[in-house]
């Protein structure tokens, strides 16, 4: 009798145990196992052009490890940095494409995110920053500079810093300037911390990361 009791109550807290881990074990509609995998990784392919991209799980968010590469077909939304000569000649690197990506208007970048993705606020940003995972061999920042309409000098392009500077939109708007203006993430490539700042939607062209929330996978 005393053993058949100890099996019934041992058999009673394991079931209380799983009722009370909800965020560790949960049943789909098919009534598999879900479970977050903290360390994830891995890859993606965006449909539209074939480009395959990287990333990494880090501050709560999947972040893409190679900045945004999608060309939108307009100038005025994505640009390819373009080096003296390419200025020059008119031509552009593919080159420089492949490992630095597109440079983005805002609207070019709300425009390019891949679907299932977003254009990562500025709290994401400062999360990240506070994890130091921006710093992670991992997530790689690539110093692509950025591209600006703001120049009167006729020998200049409008390109600038490509490795030395990188320039990152995020989703939020700066409240506290009149006119548009959104946040931004600048940062060196010798300095460690990054620099918010906020500029004109339509003057400035920087490089794109994106972010999800966390997929999840299924064990049958």
């Amino acid at each position: 009798m005393w053993s058949r009791r100890k099996a019934i109550s041992s058999i009673i807290g394991i079931m209380a145990l799983l009722m009370a881990m909800p965020s560790l074990v949960s049943c789909s509609d098919d009534d598999d196992i879900t479970i977050e995998d903290p360390t994830l990784q891995g890859t993606f392919i965006d449909e539209r052009d074939g480009t395959t991209y990287h990333f990494v799980h880090l501050a709560g968010l999947d972040w893409s490890v190679e900045n945004l590469a999608y060309d939108l077909g307009d100038t005025d939304l994505s640009r390819i940095y373009q080096s003296s000569i390419d200025y020059d000649r008119q031509t552009y690197s593919a080159e420089l494409r492949a490992k630095y990506g597109m440079l983005y208007s805002y609207t070019g970048a709300q425009q390019a995110i891949p679907a299932g993705w977003r254009l990562p606020s500025d709290a994401d940003w400062a999360a990240l920053e506070a994890s130091n995972g921006y710093l992670s061999t991992a997530f790689g920042l690539l110093y692509a500079g950025y591209y600006t309409k703001n120049t009167h000098a006729s020998a200049d392009n409008g390109s600038r810093f490509m490795g030395s500077w990188a320039y990152f939109w995020t989703a939020t708007s700066d409240e506290s300037k009149d006119g548009q203006f959104y946040f931004a993430r600048k940062k060196f490539y010798s300095v460690q911390q990054t620099e918010r700042l906020s500029l004109e939607p339509g003057a400035y062209f920087l490089s794109v990361r994106f972010v999800r929330d966390p997929l999840y996978y299924s064990e049958k």
